[in-house]
């Protein structure tokens, strides 16, 4: 089990950094658990150390303190259920940030009602990741349970709460970037460090695929079903929904994607959401696509990230993601490629849905294609 602290200043992409951790870790079959902030949970049900009926400040932070342990001590039993060698605990916050709420002697208060030691407290967690702001994008918009009132008071918490880690043996400073993309993917390598697993850059290649060896293939991999459909959506922007499938639990997704000049799309939101929010969003689903439904091995592989897609006609895509470790293309043996299709438009999952590989010269090829070299007596 990997405990992660990730906290800093408001404003700095915490929720876009704990999807992308679910995302990506869940992809390669970890358990992935994460302890919501227990202040805002508290303020948005009427639980709060402002306005009408407030809380004393002193008060309000011991309740989360709390509250705060309590939802950790859940998060170790689950994990232990789980499995703590494929688990990982995502604490939005930690025991620690509520210092920058009281001063000094009202935490020490705190702490002592409690019988708590702060290094205790610190001690807890495997890795504290804390992320930098900057006063420019500090915002009130993305979370209406903030109460620092500007950038500078929401920048000087955040240095209490930085001050209050510093002692932490594996503490990590996200400094602030441009692209919210490059601090997930920091963040992605840190906690991937850890499990020693491979470090990823912002680099991938797709291929299409006219084989696969089944049994090394299941050995490494996770698998997930998908079904992916795409809304009514502008130039611009596309509305994506899926149901992903694994061992009999759904989840539900909704994403938002722009379409950059160059070809590439980049992922806005990708968020989890309820069945009944994702059937009404099929209401709206696009007249001119196709629903894909698609089985997806995730894996790792000399020390690179693996995604293989087996679509229901049986056409195979395998997507490579590079890393630090391994920065040039390494096709696993048993999967054999027949073409990069990295900039051919025509395998965006998006235009095989719209149904533009009906006019595809090989297309009626690629239903045999996929299993045509698998192993026999084999089936995924």
């Amino acid at each position: 089990m990997l405990k992660v602290c990730l906290t800093g200043g408001p404003s700095t992409g915490k929720t876009s950094v704990i999807n992308a951790i679910n995302k990506h870790f869940s992809s390669l079959g970890y358990n992935v658990i994460i302890a919501p902030e227990t202040a805002t949970s508290f303020i948005q049900s009427g639980i709060r150390p402002f306005g009408d009926n407030a809380l004393p400040s002193i008060e309000f932070q011991r309740l989360v303190i709390q509250n705060q342990l309590h939802n950790e001590k859940i998060c170790e039993k689950a994990s232990e259920v789980l499995g703590k060698d494929k688990s990982i605990i995502i604490c939005d916050r930690g025991a620690l940030d509520g210092i920058a709420y009281v001063n000094e002697q009202e935490w020490k208060s705190i702490l002592e009602k409690e019988g708590i030691h702060p290094r205790d407290l610190l001690t807890s967690y495997d890795v504290v990741l804390y992320m930098l702001g900057k006063s420019e994008i500090f915002t009130t918009e993305n979370n209406k349970s903030r109460y620092e009132s500007s950038a500078d008071e929401a920048l000087e918490k955040g240095k209490k709460v930085l001050k209050s880690y510093l002692s932490h043996d594996n503490l990590r400073v996200i400094q602030p970037r441009e692209d919210i993309k490059d601090k997930e993917l920091e963040v992605i390598n840190i906690i991937a460090n850890m499990l020693k697993l491979p470090t990823r850059v912002r680099e991938q290649h797709k291929f299409l695929v006219d084989g696969i060896d089944v049994e090394k293939l299941a050995s490494l991999s996770s698998k997930v079903v998908i079904k992916q459909d795409y809304l009514r959506c502008d130039d611009d922007t596309e509305y994506r929904i899926r149901r992903i499938e694994q061992n009999g639990i759904y989840s539900y997704h909704f994403s938002v994607i722009k379409k950059c000049v160059n070809g590439i799309r980049e992922i806005l939101t990708d968020d989890v959401i309820s069945e009944s929010a994702y059937r009404n969003l099929l209401l709206t689903k696009s007249d001119n696509s196709i629903s894909l439904t698609k089985t997806r091995y995730s894996f790792v592989h000399d020390q690179q990230y693996f995604k293989l897609d087996i679509f229901d006609d049986d056409m195979c895509i395998l997507e490579v993601n590079l890393t630090k470790e391994n920065p040039n293309i390494s096709i696993p043996d048993f999967v054999y490629v027949v073409q990069d299709v990295t900039n051919d438009e025509e395998y965006q999952n998006i235009n095989i849905a719209r149904g533009k590989m009906t006019t595809y010269g090989k297309r009626e090829d690629n239903n045999s294609r996929g299993n045509r070299l698998l192993r026999e007596g084999n089936s995924i």
